[in-house]
């Protein structure tokens, strides 16, 4: 029975069992069977030695009929008997004879010192004669126990760009546990099958693929073993070498907003060269001035109070030393130094006066700044230029007052100038005096209401002047000052003129400077007219005296003395320049003054105004008399005004009584029917101690009553 037991059916198992049951009275194949499958459970995991049990739950009913048990794994009988005492045991498995147990009182069945290729599905049919079959499955894995596990290479490196880098698990084999690897903590999906390509990082049995590495698959990768009875893992970082990538240098500059664009001489700049590389990359500098000796290697470059000499191509060199490359960036450092100054813009007439000729100019400065002209008439063009800048428009009348304005941009900054050219226009000689250290006098005779393009021409008495030349005659560099220096009062008198012509018009002005004069001092045949104050005004007020004035024009005047002389009983006799006593001295511009009189020396003051010219006196103003007095005080003042105002109102209570009276005695007696009385009500302000009084009423010239209101104090027609 033994040895046919695993070449038997279920359906011969169950015919012999039949026939040899004696409490079985109807054959197995005179009733159809009724079969049906039962999982039991989930898969049962063993370790390698252990025992496999597989028990029937519940147990099947021992009968009768005795039911027939048949043990299967795959296709495979490993035992096969009935259930109950004494029930046969028809087959076992002479393959696993010392290691089965079959159970005929439960059914169960039991393999011991398990081995991997006892892994499988188990099947229990329980076969009852004549009735329904029963079959029953368990899954059972077998694993050996947890292994040391171990990647290698253990310290892998490969450079970006290689063919493949392959990682193994070695400790890892079939039966120990499901084997999966991770990145960095996280599970690496597997292959997908019908995929088209397989992915780049892949498992392939014991080993992990990574094809074509880059450098983003740096990381720490971890293979994992699991298995029901625990589970257990080993990792390795992987180095992916790659770089220099081209460097990347910045600047930093402690003046300047974007220093990228420019930096401003003396700031200080920092220049930073960084380039992706592993390891990481030795960076070297080459630098734009030749001549420095001591260049520093490292990723920072500093350049303390820049100059002009420091701008130029910078150049930063990276060399990664592990994969032998090198790469090379260059930076161009720009230094901004701004031109001195500002702009200036000028117009000047061109050949002929034909033409106006605008000129701009701001020199200087790195890089040169550009010009460019705003505000040309129509057609005229002008492309910028640098540093200087030059453009003839024709001359025309329209163009007086037209403003043109030169844009000067910089990398700094943006400035502007403008010049209008203009017609002469009132154009006026102003004499100014001076005096120099050394005790000369300088006379400049100013030209106004010559605007640019105008030149001005110079001539005395007529005959053109010729200044320059290192004599006495000088011009300023606009041509609209003439300067006498060492002036002298025997040969510079005279009458100067000054013509003011250009491209847009002419006008001139002319004038007489007069020199000081004084028959007191000095004996003159022939004296000219000296300069004198034409007119002045002495103006009281409280300790002190106010003197305006106003001179001839042409008066060469230096400056001007105010003098004081106390008159006594000889008011009348005869002064002269010793009697006089200078109060101030004021310059040749001024034209009032105000001179504190001592309070507690009242008296009769004579003032006068005494022009001089280089400490030469003119001839001195008509003098006028300051008669010091009392004066009112504030209690005083607040009296008279207080008077006046009591003054105005009996005035006017006044004029009404004789209106009154006028009305009386013109137009008849008063009728007593017309005469109206007032309440306290009909007065503004409190009723309350008011006295009823009654109206006058008359009659006026012309026939017309009136009524004399006391209370508004007014004259009011009455219509009856």
């Amino acid at each position: 029975m033994e040895d046919a037991g695993s070449t038997f059916s279920s359906q011969d198992l169950d015919l012999e069992f039949s026939a040899k049951t004696p409490e079985s009275e109807v054959p197995a194949k005179a009733h159809p069977a009724e079969s049906f499958l039962q999982q039991v459970g989930g898969p049962l995991s063993v370790l390698v030695g252990t025992t496999i049990q597989l028990p029937l739950v519940p147990v099947p009913r021992p009968g009768p009929p005795v039911p027939l048990v048949v043990w299967r794994r795959g296709s495979k009988v490993l035992a096969a008997g009935g259930l109950g005492p004494g029930a046969p045991l028809i087959s076992l498995d002479p393959a696993h004879h010392d290691r089965l147990r079959f159970d005929q009182a439960r059914g169960g069945l039991e393999l011991s010192s398990a081995q991997l290729e006892d892994a499988g599905v188990y099947t229990a049919e329980v076969i009852r004669a004549g009735g329904s079959r029963q079959i029953r499955e368990f899954t059972v894995a077998v694993y050996e126990p947890l292994p040391q596990l171990l990647v290698q290479p253990e310290a892998p490196e490969v450079e970006e760009g290689a063919a493949e880098l392959r990682l193994r698990c070695t400790g890892w084999g079939p039966g120990r546990g499901e084997l999966s690897w991770s990145r960095d903590g996280r599970i690496l999906e597997g292959a997908d099958p019908e995929g088209a390509e397989p992915p780049r990082i892949r498992a392939e049995g014991d080993q992990l693929l990574i094809a074509r590495p880059v450098r983003s698959d740096h990381a720490r990768y971890a293979c994992r073993v699991r298995s029901p009875f625990g589970h257990t893992e080993a990792a390795a970082d992987v180095s992916v070498l790659y770089g220099p990538d081209a460097p990347v240098i910045t600047v930093s500059s402690d003046r300047d907003a974007v220093p990228a664009l420019y930096v401003t001489a003396g700031s200080s700049v920092t220049l930073r060269c960084t380039a992706a590389s592993r390891p990481p990359a030795d960076i070297t500098w080459s630098l734009a001035d030749p001549a420095e000796a001591a260049v520093p290697a490292g990723p920072r470059l500093l350049l303390p109070a820049v100059g002009t000499g420091h701008a130029g191509a910078y150049a930063c060199l990276a060399s990664n030393p592990r994969t032998g490359l090198r790469r090379r960036s260059l930076f161009n450092l720009t230094v901004a130094d701004l031109p001195p100054g500002s702009p200036q813009c000028s117009v000047e007439g061109g050949p002929g006066d034909r033409s106006l000729r605008f000129r701009c100019s701001w020199p200087g400065g790195v890089p040169a700044a550009s010009l460019q002209f705003q505000g040309l008439p129509e057609g005229v063009r002008a492309e910028p230029m640098t540093s200087a800048l030059l453009v003839a428009v024709p001359a025309h009348p329209r163009l007086s007052g037209v403003p043109v304005t030169c844009l000067a941009r910089h990398l700094v900054t943006t400035r502007t100038c403008t010049v209008t050219p203009e017609t002469p226009r009132e154009v006026l000689l102003h004499p100014m005096v001076e005096e120099t250290r050394s005790g000369e006098t300088e006379v400049a005779l100013q030209a106004s209401g010559c605007p640019p393009p105008s030149r001005a021409s110079w001539a005395r008495e007529g005959r053109p002047l010729a200044p320059g030349g290192g004599g006495r005659l000088q011009l300023s560099q606009d041509g609209k000052r003439l300067l006498i220096g060492n002036f002298s009062l025997d040969w510079d008198l005279g009458n100067y003129s000054v013509l003011c012509g250009g491209a847009l018009g002419a006008g001139g002005d002319q004038i007489t400077l007069i020199g000081p004069s004084n028959p007191a001092l000095h004996f003159d045949p022939h004296p000219s007219p000296g300069p004198s104050i034409s007119s002045w005004r002495l103006q009281r007020t409280r300790d002190a005296a106010v003197l305006t004035w106003d001179v001839d024009r042409g008066a060469l005047i230096s400056a001007f003395e105010i003098q004081a002389q106390l008159e006594g009983p000889d008011l009348g006799r005869a002064s002269t320049y010793k009697d006089w006593v200078s109060l101030l001295v004021l310059g040749p511009q001024e034209r009032s003054a105000v001179v504190p009189l001592p309070p507690q020396n009242p008296g009769t003051w004579a003032l006068r105004i005494l022009p001089t010219l280089g400490g030469q006196p003119g001839t001195p103003s008509q003098s006028r008399v300051y008669q010091a007095g009392p004066t009112l005080g504030p209690t005083a003042i607040a009296g008279i005004v207080l008077g006046s105002l009591l003054g105005l109102v009996l005035l006017a209570v006044l004029l009404l009584l004789c209106i009154c009276f006028l009305c009386r005695f013109r137009g008849g007696q008063p009728q007593s029917s017309h005469l109206a009385r007032w309440g306290p009500e009909d007065c503004s302000g409190s009723h309350a101690g008011v006295t009823r009084v009654s109206s006058l009423l008359c009659t006026g010239l012309w026939g017309q009553d009136f009524l004399f209101h006391p209370c508004r104090g007014q004259v009011l027609p009455v219509v009856l």
